[in-house]
């Protein structure tokens, strides 16, 4: 009876510990941002494999960023949250980015018809969509606040045992890489239904709120 209560109290202990990081992982999924409406264009337009490795670029950026926060101390977050600069940056990087790619669409306007995927074509690109997974989310430092808060207020509860921190980490990303891999799905089941019309529409809608968002930064940046 002993045995059994005590494994019932382990269990019900890993299950506290860990069931935030499930919470956190869903709202880190549906945050809405550019990586949001990016991967959702990605699926539409370059297929299930672009879009899965768009994603793991934005996971690997997340493990950088959870690597900043564990080593930094809280004069980290002080100095993102007072400095102005810092939204400026980001709002100028996120600005250079949705620019450049309006202008690219602008440069390469391509023929209407019913939009179709070449499963040939997409294999050189996979990389190239994973770095672009990684400097989209890396430039937004909403993302580091997000991981130092998280280590602020979760670590001191782990420092018993310092690999939980590591588990608790892996869990909010798995929870945020599986959500990731629905949405690509469900993005999926509708492209067969678009034209290349829809899909430039999408991709066009997706980075004029990135510019948009980019603006608003900037802005609140000078206004501090």
């Amino acid at each position: 009876n002993n045995i059994a209560w005590r494994k019932y109290n382990r269990n019900k202990k890993i299950m506290t510990d860990f069931l935030p990081a499930i919470f956190l992982g869903i709202i880190l999924a549906f945050t809405v941002g550019p990586v949001f409406f990016t991967i959702l264009e990605i699926s539409f337009s370059k297929g299930f494999k672009a879009a899965v490795f768009f994603n793991l670029g934005v996971v690997l950026s997340e493990i950088v960023f959870f690597a900043i926060a564990y080593a930094s101390t809280s004069s980290l977050l002080e100095s993102i949250q007072e400095n102005p600069s810092w939204k400026i940056l980001g709002g100028v990087l996120l600005f250079f980015y949705a620019g450049i790619t309006l202008l690219g669409m602008y440069q390469n306007k391509a023929d209407e018809g019913q939009y179709s995927f070449d499963p040939g074509s997409e294999s050189p690109n996979l990389i190239k969509n994973m770095v672009r997974g990684f400097l989209l989310n890396i430039i937004n430092f909403a993302v580091l606040v997000f991981w130092i808060l998280i280590v602020a207020n979760y670590g001191p509860g782990f420092q018993d045992t310092e690999y939980k921190m590591f588990l608790f980490f892996l869990t909010i990303v798995g929870t945020y890489f599986l959500i990731d891999l629905g949405k690509i799905y469900l993005a999926q089941q509708l492209k067969s239904s678009l034209t290349r019309s829809v899909v430039t529409k999408i991709k066009i809608a997706v980075n004029s709120v990135i510019l948009i968002i980019g603006i608003v930064l900037i802005f609140k940046g000078l206004l501090e």
